[in-house]
């Protein structure tokens, strides 16, 4: 690329990867240079597979290549465009940030390309002009979006996460984008609709405020969890509103399916029966089995009716889709070469842009150097030492024979991302969305996900005693009870079969504390009529299926479940052994009475080591006839 470019510097009183994560961002660049958006296809150039881009600039229309990005988070990245058609040769952008020792960094963009157009190389001097306003008004609006920066946020979250933060407390059409106009009329009508549902008034203000007044990038594909940390409000509540928004026309539910490789969507669709069992990545060149509760995501856009917009991608290779990359580096055939950058821990995950060598490494703080070689069939990486001074060197060797791209992921981070498994734990999705399911025959798998079956006891005495109508009442009481306990853990119930619950948890700790609150209700309103509750709880993946037009949950974790629950008695939980040592689990299951089972359930050959934990603390007590024993005196967990 010609060195007959246009550079343009500027200090920031801001921590210099939060400066790095805006203007590195060439999706958000390039939107506010006024380009037109893309198109993307897979194309064979020189023998490579390849994704071209092509778009219609002023009537002129070209097609390139993005090369891959080189970057190292908070200090620089290179980009760089080879033009297949059009006017121009190449093009690129390169992004370089300082820390100036003061609290603040000095920035640098530069822009720069070469032309076949004799017009063009004509009016030079014009166009240079252009590019420099440009890039002043750009790294000008970035200097005011910074600025709103406070000492309450987070700043262990990556740069580009806590970028995307501050831009949403700033109206900046430069950084942000337009807004199309919003039928306020309808806007209004609709949000007085999601008023009425059991959600938080709090939540509906910024949602309805959002849709009605955020540019349009923060409203075509919203994500919850990331909304909720914007707005500082609890995430449940939040998705929550979302759910209950569909209902009221104000937002529509995608589902989006993410490669597990670069963790970037692969595809988008408007109902869960359109999602396949498997999906091809096109920038990965894989195909991948979809785990529900792993891969794919509930993402909600404003609804058509409200405002009329749409996802727009300005550059696929931006670094601002890739939150969890800290570097991208490029790896010239038989060369070493050495860099340095700063890791938070110790954990980190690396792999190659092409034939998916992947290496992970998981130290206990971060390590002084690291040594990589890039090999025809592996990555491999050793750690030594510990950094001292905040950065890590890298040392990397190739033993290839061609030019490859090495990334640099956070291995430890998690995405604010609406799984599946989260989903199908929200009590308000079950009841909204309950034909919302994987298409006939077609089951999807959930990797993990907590399963509670309980069931009554002594009911049908309870009908001889006390007559159907009264008997029919308690045990519609004991439903509602057990619903309330599910809920109030972030829990769902899927079905009641007879006087049995089934329901779906995220983790096993919010399970067993649904299970506490359970078996005590029970015991403080019906205990005095001889009913009480029995649990099983287990953890495993299974399929998420359609039957009888609903979502329901199928596999070997399922029956696991409902058996465990068959062995225990009135007011006990029954959990395998290995579960139960799950500190966050044992923690609450903490000096409460147990026994021992080792028993044979139905579709596992061999013999189950179980615990029946009694959960019924207030009854224990009293037979102990110490009412005023505390918990650290009750007998412990065997």
């Amino acid at each position: 690329m010609s060195e007959d470019g246009v550079m343009v510097e500027r200090r920031y009183s801001a921590p210099g990867d939060l400066v790095w994560a805006l203007l590195a961002d060439t999706h958000r660049y390039n939107r506010a240079l006024g380009l037109t958006p893309p198109r993307y296809v897979w194309r064979d150039v020189d023998g490579r597979r390849t994704r071209v881009a092509e778009a219609t600039q002023n009537g002129v229309t070209m097609s390139w290549v993005d090369e891959p990005y080189e970057w190292i988070e908070g200090q620089r990245l290179v980009g760089r465009r080879t033009f297949l058609s059009g006017p121009a040769i190449d093009g690129g952008i390169a992004v370089e940030v300082e820390e100036d020792g003061e609290g603040g960094c000095v920035a640098r963009m530069t822009t720069a390309g070469r032309t076949r157009s004799l017009l063009l190389k004509l009016i030079n001097p014009l166009i240079h002009a252009h590019l420099r306003r440009s890039l002043k008004s750009y790294m000008d609006a970035t200097a005011a979006v910074v600025a709103t920066r406070d000492d309450h946020d987070d700043d262990s979250q990556p740069a580009a996460v806590r970028a995307q933060t501050l831009l949403t407390r700033l109206d900046n059409v430069v950084t942000s984008g337009k807004h199309t106009p919003v039928d306020q009329a309808e806007l209004e009508r609709r949000a007085d609709r999601l008023g009425s549902a059991p959600v938080d008034p709090e939540v509906v203000r910024q949602l309805v405020s959002a849709l009605g007044q955020r540019p349009d990038e923060e409203i075509a594909q919203m994500r919850p969890f990331e909304l909720a940390r914007h707005w500082g409000l609890d995430r449940r509540h939040v998705l929550q509103a979302f759910l209950h928004g569909t209902r009221a026309g104000l937002v529509d539910l995608d589902w989006q399916i993410n490669c597990p490789v670069c963790r970037v969507s692969a595809q988008v669709v408007s109902s869960l029966a359109d999602v396949a069992d498997s999906v091809h990545c096109e920038a990965c060149n894989i195909r991948y089995d979809v785990d529900f509760g792993a891969n794919v995501e509930a993402v909600f856009r404003c609804n058509k009716a409200v405002r009329e917009v749409e996802p727009t991608v300005y550059c696929t290779a931006s670094p601002g889709w890739r939150p969890h990359v800290i570097a991208q580096l490029r790896v010239d055939a038989g060369v070493a070469r050495e860099v340095s950058l700063p890791l938070l821990d110790g954990r980190m995950h690396l792999r190659t842009l092409a034939d998916q060598r992947a290496a992970d490494l998981v130290e206990p703080h971060p390590p002084a150097l690291v040594e990589i070689e890039v090999g025809a069939e592996a990555v491999t990486a050793t750690a030594s030492g510990r950094a001292l001074d905040g950065k890590t060197t890298l040392r990397i060797r190739s033993t290839l024979d061609e030019t490859a791209y090495l990334l640099v992921e956070r291995g430890a981070w998690a995405s604010d991302a609406v799984l599946g498994s989260i989903v199908a734990s929200m009590p308000d999705f079950v009841d909204l969305f309950s034909t919302e399911a994987p298409a006939a025959g077609l089951p999807l798998t959930i990797g993990r996900i907590t399963l509670l079956f309980s069931d009554l006891t002594g009911s049908t005495a309870l009908y001889e005693q006390v007559g159907d109508a009264r008997a029919y009442a308690v045990v519609q009481e004991h439903f509602g009870l057990m619903e309330q306990a599910i809920a109030a853990h972030e829990g769902a119930v899927i079905k009641t079969m007879g006087d049995a619950v089934m329901a779906s948890f995220t983790t096993p700790q919010q399970a067993v504390a649904a299970a506490l609150q359970a078996v005590r209700d029970c015991e403080s309103q019906h205990g005095a009529l001889g009913i009480g509750v029995k649990l099983g709880i287990h953890e495993g993946p299974c399929l998420a299926v359609r039957a009888n037009e609903r979502l329901d949950f199928f596999g070997t974790t399922v029956n696991l479940a409902a058996r465990l629950q068959g062995q225990a008695g009135a007011g006990e939980l029954v959990l395998m052994h290995e579960l139960s040592r799950i500190p966050a689990v044992a923690s609450l299951l903490e000096g409460r009475s147990a026994r021992a089972v080792t028993a044979r359930l139905k579709g596992i050959s061999e013999a189950q080591e179980l615990v029946a934990i009694d959960l019924r603390k207030a009854r224990r007590e009293s037979q102990a006839g110490e009412s005023d024993q505390s918990a650290s005196e009750a007998p412990q967990a065997s």
